[in-house]
């Protein structure tokens, strides 16, 4: 399901959040929303599946406009994992919290045992969820939003807390939803492990766009650094990488990096050898 901003801008009393948004993400696309904390990202999520109606402009949801929906009414199109996962999980076991989106929309709850498997909750789900770590609770968060096979999956800083493992549960979550042609829009500062799975971003800072447009299309602008730096992001460190390699092409992870640089040394001239006799 395609994602449209038209113009919007949103104020907290006397606090403008964001301003003057455009700005498009196809359907089945995975797009990344960065910026320094306080740019309104959070903002822009909540505007995308109702809980906030814009100031001024308009949210579509496909054909539908956010501001004539009831949050009700766009549960089924968006789900919303939050950033804390303890403002969000409330039932009794994990199984109840996962079951519970799906049938309060009355879902297709196809996605469950995929879900629970992609992301290793098959142990966990008789449990209450805040007996969990912090980490399982994240996850269960996620599984509950996942699970409800909506159109559109919105993310509020998914890998915080997670470790190197349970992040890479995600991204093979992340992996089956795009297989699935699902639109997932992920809120984050980390870059690092996120940008592989990403078809476009979104750099905001002080409730302005910065950049909206291809993941590639960033990293081949010659201010790309200062752009990043202005939102309150780091260089991501395989572009970094790239570059100082002078790879013919921008990678975002090691196995990349390691391709073009097989690539690379296959396409050198063999080194000269001399004999003597």
């Amino acid at each position: 399901m395609k994602i449209k901003y038209d113009r919007v801008s949103f104020s907290y009393k006397s606090t403008d959040a964001l301003k003057n948004i455009s700005c498009e993400f196809e359907s089945g696309s995975t797009v990344l929303i960065a910026g320094h904390n306080g740019s309104g990202k959070s903002t822009f999520l909540k505007l995308m599946n109702g809980i906030l109606k814009p100031t001024n402009g308009s949210v579509y949801l496909g054909e539908a406009a956010t501001k004539d929906k009831r949050i009700s009414e766009l549960a089924s199109r968006c789900a919303l994992s939050f950033q804390n996962p303890d403002d969000q999980l409330f039932a009794a076991t994990v199984r109840k919290e996962l079951r519970f989106g799906t049938e309060n929309i009355k879902g297709d709850d196809s996605l469950f045992d995929p879900v629970v498997k992609t992301l290793q909750l098959r142990d966990h789900l008789e449990a209450n969820p805040y007996s969990l770590t912090y980490a399982l609770r994240r996850l269960v968060a996620i599984a509950g939003s996942a699970a409800m096979n909506t159109p559109i999956l919105a993310l509020d800083e998914p890998t915080a807390g997670l470790s190197l493992r349970e992040k890479s549960f995600l991204g093979d979550l992340i992996s089956l939803l795009k297989s699935m042609k699902k639109t997932i829009a992920i809120v984050t500062h980390d870059l690092n492990f996120l940008l592989p799975f990403a078809d476009s971003l979104l750099m905001l800072a002080h409730g302005e766009i910065q950049y909206s447009g291809s993941r590639d299309g960033l990293f081949t602008r010659d201010d790309a650094r200062a752009l990043l730096t202005r939102c309150g992001i780091n260089y991501p460190i395989y572009t970094r990488i790239s570059k100082a390699l002078d790879l013919d092409k921008q990678c975002f992870n090691a196995e990349e990096i390691l391709d073009e640089l097989i690539k690379k040394r296959a396409g050198a001239a063999p080194v000269p050898t001399s004999y003597s006799q």
